[in-house]
């Protein structure tokens, strides 16, 4: 029966209508008070619907119970690098050529208005800066759909085609960021050519699922040019992009949309890194915990560090990470976060993580210790964004979180029965003694 049931629920035929049924009795997460904590922006928004009835997130859209099955062209990629042989998507990258010219256009009046925020003199953007300009891309349906005052009910053509384009160094400085590559804090501009090799051969133009980026080596060279040097130099005269800009109706409140989100993202990735580095420490050393421990520490690591494959030293990665999250903080204008964690010796000034191993005492208690502190830590800062961004959308100010969904968010639902025994079994187990390697 349940083989069946799932069988009808991803039918053509049973599909749009047993989702939407679903959605409703279990909203989606930009339906959700707390979706900028308890999803990235681009996830949590991802399942919304463009004008055609098709969900923005397309492929790569999530969690897949909401993913509607619907018709898409797929084609066997012929580029060379990373994507050859891959399928892409051609119905999405259609919707975006319909509206390319404006989509450049759209782009290059946000970013004329980022660079006058953000007081840069520009016209060329380090990655660190990029990343911050790329989170509009998500931000800006996520904040029409979600906002109290006249939320869209759909995204039209150009805003569609501008979530696809324009979380490109996004996801770029993501990639590098869960590899430990400190490259993405190179402090100077690049080369559009530079860029596409980094995002190429870090494999960011592959999805999770194994599809390729559907746009040519051209298209991605231009949009980057535009993006993030500021190439475009025709007239901006597209009454649609004039259009777009035109929906956002007050630009301050959507900044702080942007920026509280953003952080609040970064606040969350450092602390599961911060407590994975403990975590990592314990499974490290054989013989520390017991059997009912050890599975609970591989679901802690499972949801805290996402593995970038075997090729990559975790304590470095870890470390790395730390370092590039308090970078983007600080370019968020956040240092806040910097400062409490060095005050409570969680990083060192100036650098990535604490190695744990070197704290000495109690191997168990000192993790348990350091990753009630991590939590505790960043706390504040994570309620305190949430509530920025529930102010700048008029809504859901009434929610907030706990520390307790601040653990879980970081380590699911194991980390608590972990911790408590962490913490009351300090003394000896399988023999040897506690904070001694077996």
């Amino acid at each position: 029966m349940s083989a069946l049931a799932k069988k009808l629920f991803y039918s053509k035929h049973f599909n749009k209508f047993a989702v939407r049924l679903y959605a409703r009795l279990n909203p989606p997460p930009y339906r959700r008070a707390n979706m900028e904590f308890e999803h990235d922006v681009w996830n949590g928004i991802c399942t919304f619907h463009a004008h055609d009835g098709r969900q923005i997130g397309e492929n790569n859209t999530n969690p897949v119970v909401y993913k509607e099955v619907v018709e898409t062209e797929h084609k066997i990629c012929k580029f060379e690098g990373s994507r050859n042989g891959l399928p892409i998507n051609v119905t999405a990258l259609k919707q975006v050529m319909a509206v390319w010219p404006d989509a450049l256009q759209f782009t290059t009046m946000l970013r004329n208005d980022y660079l006058r925020r953000r007081g840069l003199q520009g016209p060329r953007l380090t990655l660190a800066q990029g990343y911050v300009f790329s989170k509009l891309g998500a931000a800006y349906p996520a904040y029409l759909a979600r906002k109290r005052s006249q939320p869209i009910m759909s995204l039209p053509a150009l805003e569609t085609a501008f979530f696809t384009l324009g979380v490109g160094p996004f996801m770029v400085v993501r990639t590098f960021m869960e590899r430990g590559d400190l490259a993405v804090l190179h402090d100077g501009p690049l080369t559009a050519a530079e860029l596409y090799e980094m995002a190429d051969s870090s494999g960011t133009l592959v999805s999770a699922g194994g599809k390729g980026c559907a746009g040519s080596k051209k298209l991605i060279l231009d949009f980057l040019d535009v993006t993030m040097n500021g190439t475009f130099a025709k007239p901006l005269d597209s009454a649609d992009a004039r259009r777009a800009v035109d929906s956002i109706a007050d630009w301050d409140e959507f900044y702080a949309y942007v920026y509280a989100s953003a952080r609040l993202e970064l606040l969350v990735r450092l602390a599961q890194y911060l407590c994975a580095q403990s975590l990592w420490s314990l499974h490290t050393r054989s013989g520390l915990l017991s059997e009912v421990e050890l599975p609970l520490l591989a679901q802690c690591l499972d949801k805290a560090y996402h593995d970038p494959g075997a090729s990559y030293e975790p304590r470095t990665v870890m470390g790395n990470f730390i370092q590039i999250a308090l970078a983007l903080l600080d370019e968020l204008d956040f240092p806040q976060a910097r400062v409490a964690l060095v005050e409570a010796s969680l990083v060192q000034s100036g650098h990535g993580g604490y190695l744990i191993d070197q704290v000495g005492g109690d191997a168990r208690v000192s993790a348990a210790r350091r990753i009630r502190l991590a939590t505790e830590t960043l706390m504040p800062f994570c309620k305190q964004t949430l509530d920025d961004t529930h102010r700048a959308l008029h809504r859901f100010t009434a929610h907030t979180i706990t520390l307790d969904d601040l653990q879980r968010r970081a380590c699911g639902p194991a980390l608590q029965p972990l911790l408590a025994l962490l913490e009351t079994r300090p003394t000896q187990q399988h023999g040897a003694p506690m904070g001694v390697p077996a």
